[in-house]
């Protein structure tokens, strides 16, 4: 079940436009794929993109293909005088492509969208029926069998290990466990920022949470806090992994809120994976009178 981009063969000496777009879509778009007794499930990360918008489909008979846009709102930022004041939220196409396994049931597939996640289920074919077994008649001439043996080729792979030892915690000045569980959750989280005439609207990717599962803070009178978690989800029993790439912990953003935020007036929305804060902002100081000096005479 690999990810099969389009023009393959074709594209590797000269890439088309359409195969370097599609090839950073689907680089961009994190899947698990989860293997049952009876089905495969595909699980999509898409937040912010409506299921109407979804479109999943097979193509030459056995590619899956899941795809979507999101797009900047450009003519209603205009409108409304809308300033970015940073943006890491990725816009565009989102896709993947996976080769199906020969036991998929094409006719039997189902998509369902929750929360700005994407999950597809493919049945799977019943088991063809046992063959019976054969039998070979023994030949009475002596036969000469040579075993030949192949060294199987060893594959090391490099792993990665972010989190700290349990011995970096002695080290003198070594950063906690705390701090760099934090740090990783801060990066792996994109934020867009937009400064309105009356607000700054915070926006943040959290595909898979609910809206109880987020917490939205304010900590030491100007620091906004965006925190959640998500877990892996307890598959029924007989479910194996085929491929994690979903990310899963803690998400986590801070912003130092300008001074002119006003602390007290802040809402939240959670919507297809998309966390929106809105902070208003305090009304302008009205403009000092002039003050009058007496000029005295001499």
């Amino acid at each position: 079940m690999l990810d099969i981009p389009e023009e393959q063969e074709k594209s590797r000496n000269n890439p088309s436009r359409a195969y370097v777009r599609d090839a950073k879509a689907m680089a961009a778009t994190p899947a698990d794929v989860i293997e049952y007794p009876t089905s495969y499930v595909f699980i999509v990360d898409m937040p912010g993109i409506n299921h109407g918008d979804i479109k999943v489909q097979v193509e030459n008979e056995n590619v899956l293909v899941v795809s979507g846009e999101r797009k900047r709102e450009k003519e209603k930022d205009e409108k409304e005088g809308v300033k970015y004041v940073r943006m890491e939220r990725r816009v565009g196409k989102f896709m993947r492509k996976f080769a199906l396994p020969e036991n998929a049931n094409m006719d039997k597939i189902s998509a369902v969208c929750q929360d700005g996640v994407l999950r597809v289920t493919v049945e799977k074919l019943p088991p063809p029926e046992p063959k019976k077994p054969k039998t070979i008649e023994l030949q009475k001439r002596k036969m000469d069998l040579r075993i030949m043996g192949f060294d199987s080729p060893l594959l090391n792979t490099l792993q990665h290990m972010m989190d700290l030892s349990d011995e970096t915690e002695k080290i003198p000045n070594a950063p906690s466990k705390v701090y760099m569980r934090d740090a990783k959750a801060m990066a792996a989280t994109p934020a867009d920022i937009k400064e309105y005439p009356k607000s700054y609207v915070f926006i943040v990717d959290m595909p898979g949470l609910k809206s109880g599962d987020i917490k939205v803070q304010v900590e030491d009178d100007n620091m906004l806090l965006i925190s959640g978690e998500r877990k892996r989800e307890e598959e029924k029993e007989g479910a194996k992994y085929v491929r994690m790439e979903r990310r899963v912990g803690k998400f986590m953003r801070k912003f130092a809120l300008p001074e002119n935020a006003n602390a007290d007036a802040i809402s939240a929305i959670c919507q297809d994976g998309v966390l929106t804060v809105t902070v208003e902002k305090l009304p302008p100081p009205e403009p000092k009178k002039p003050k009058t000096i007496e000029v005295k005479i001499a």
